[in-house]
């Protein structure tokens, strides 16, 4: 399979070559030609600034470890290549510049998310109102039983920051053990303190590996666009533990169960579910 590499970089960039090999060692004998061509459209996107590839966390969102996380990887591969329209359909109608600012995010979505964890659960400041109103979140999910609405993503590819529900498969036992994990950094002004818990059933089609990206430029704050990258694991703020897994949803969610941490019992506390 390594072969065909070439097809699409002709360069034959040593990053790229070690990143197919731990897509191998991900996959195995499941990679097709399809999927490698959806790998390399996003590849780069898991490169660090220092050259280093982030490739092998990709096993984290998929669960690779089990047989319904490699079919799920490279299901989710082979979509975005037909998402996109393959790698020169890609090249054509999303070339990238840097000045003037114009960035392609390549979207990759999490097909079969309901085969790897059973629920996703969306972490939140107790007293955090719905973007552009000001009713309290947990009012809202009390009262629709949905997370209020992000975009959905119609278009394979973005031309500014996204904006998601960033979710993760675990829970923890704290506000401030969620915060460690997930790298929710003091300035952020969460707390931590409410939990929402999502079926993935529920989220099927609506699934992403996290894509962020950083608008500022440091050396021309004129710039819209600095850098792009994926974050698939909480760890790019050495300070906070990080590792938590994390995983993007689009649109307006229905939630499963809400929990509030309950500060005098110092336990979370089930305020509604779905089956109520």
């Amino acid at each position: 399979m390594l072969e065909l590499l070439t097809k699409w970089h002709p360069e034959d960039d040593p990053i790229t070559r070690a990143q197919a090999e731990t897509l191998i060692e991900l996959v195995g004998d499941l990679l097709t030609e399809k999927a490698l061509e959806g790998f390399l459209i996003v590849c780069s996107r898991l490169v660090d600034d220092f050259g280093a590839h982030r490739t092998g966390e990709l096993a984290n969102i998929f669960r690779t470890s089990r047989a319904e996380g490699r079919v799920a990887l490279v299901r989710s591969l082979e979509y975005v290549n037909e998402w996109v329209g393959g790698m020169e359909a890609y090249e054509r109608l999303y070339p990238v510049t840097i000045n003037p600012s114009n960035p392609a995010f390549p979207q990759m979505k999490v097909l079969g998310i309901e085969t790897l964890e059973p629920y996703l659960y969306r972490v939140m400041h107790s007293d955090q109102t719905v973007r552009g109103t000001t009713e309290l979140t947990k009012a809202y999910i009390l009262r629709t039983g949905h997370l209020p609405a992000a975009p959905t993503e119609v278009a394979p590819v973005l031309r500014a920051k996204p904006f998601y529900h960033w979710c993760s498969y675990e829970k923890w036992d704290s506000p401030d053990a969620t915060a460690q994990a997930l790298q929710i950094l003091p300035e952020w002004n969460s707390d931590c303190q409410l939990r929402a818990r999502i079926r993935t059933a529920d989220v099927a089609t609506s699934a992403f590996v996290a894509f962020n990206g950083d608008r500022t430029d440091p050396t021309d704050e004129t710039l819209r666009f600095y850098k792009y990258f994926l974050e698939p694991l909480a760890q790019d703020h050495p300070e906070l533990e990080g590792g938590g897994v994390q995983i993007g949803l689009e649109g307006s969610p229905p939630v499963d169960q809400l929990d509030e941490w309950d500060v005098s019992a110092k336990r979370w506390r089930t305020v509604w579910s779905r089956a109520d």
